[in-house]
């Protein structure tokens, strides 16, 4: 373990937590610090094969490593539910694509309650694609762009998932993406979509209050509602089921379906 590491755990409690509360107030510091010490303890206990705690922390908001693998399971036995409530068998995919996949933490483990398919993952943060290019040779990546469109061809996948990708967008880069999933997605393709649950009777919201430092500026907090869901996503895609809480208890789960095309 580094001397960092080690020199912190000697230290007496009452002042670990005041170095702690003196490092929340220095956001970038605090992280590099906690990605260090993260990273070292991965290190000790021979997880190689995770991704670095920077990248575990940016789509989870801890870098923990226990904590990233037990989230990606629950994450993807939690879509798998979510496809189970409206007759869709997971397994039966063939083509499916993780938008907004990050460092792979739900890719990972949906792999393998679809083991037949073909797996694709996009992603804007170019550390988190590199490092799933290099180390996940089960799936094909691309680096996708704020706006669309994203690099495959109309009618491609048979299953579309985002897992906490619609909770950090504003409604023009939301409809934008919304048509775009339509155009790479087959006719009577499923599409899997996570939400903020809107409060106090509010349709949609969108606060900029996203932590400073660690995402572009345009990829904020969104809120929605049930209602706004099932009438503006319903503009785009047939609205399937609405599931209050069903991703790991805290995110809303709306799963959709392509139209096929009528005569």
């Amino acid at each position: 373990m580094s001397v960092l590491v080690r020199l912190w755990h000697v230290l007496p409690q009452p002042l670990r937590y005041g170095l702690a509360r003196a490092l929340e107030r220095h956001r970038p510091l605090y992280r590099w610090v906690m990605f260090y010490r993260a990273d070292a303890v991965d290190a000790l206990e021979g997880r190689s094969h995770l991704p670095p705690a920077a990248l575990r922390y940016r789509v989870g908001a801890s870098p923990h490593a226990s904590e990233f693998t037990a989230s990606g399971k629950t994450c993807a036995h939690d879509l798998q539910a979510a496809l189970t409530s409206v007759g869709r068998d997971l397994a039966s995919f063939t083509r499916i694509l993780d938008i907004g996949c990050g460092c792979g933490r739900t890719l990972v483990h949906m792999r393998h309650l679809a083991p037949r398919a073909r797996w694709d993952g996009t992603d804007i943060d170019v550390k988190a694609i590199e490092w799933c290019a290099r180390h996940l040779t089960f799936a094909a990546f691309t680096l996708s762009r704020e706006l669309p469109p994203v690099d495959y061809p109309a009618d491609t996948f048979d299953l579309i998932y985002a897992v906490s990708v619609f909770t950090h967008l504003d409604e023009d880069h939301q409809f934008r993406w919304l048509e775009e999933l339509c155009r790479v997605a087959r006719p009577g393709a499923t599409v899997v979509l996570t939400l903020h649950s809107a409060k106090d009777g509010q349709e949609f919201r969108f606060e900029q209050s996203y932590e400073r430092g660690l995402f572009p500026p345009w990829y904020q907090n969104a809120y929605h509602s049930e209602s706004y869901v099932r009438e503006r996503f319903g503009r785009y895609f047939a609205v399937l089921s609405y599931l209050p809480k069903g991703l790991h208890a805290q995110q809303d789960v709306v799963v959709l379906e392509k139209r096929r095309a009528t005569s």
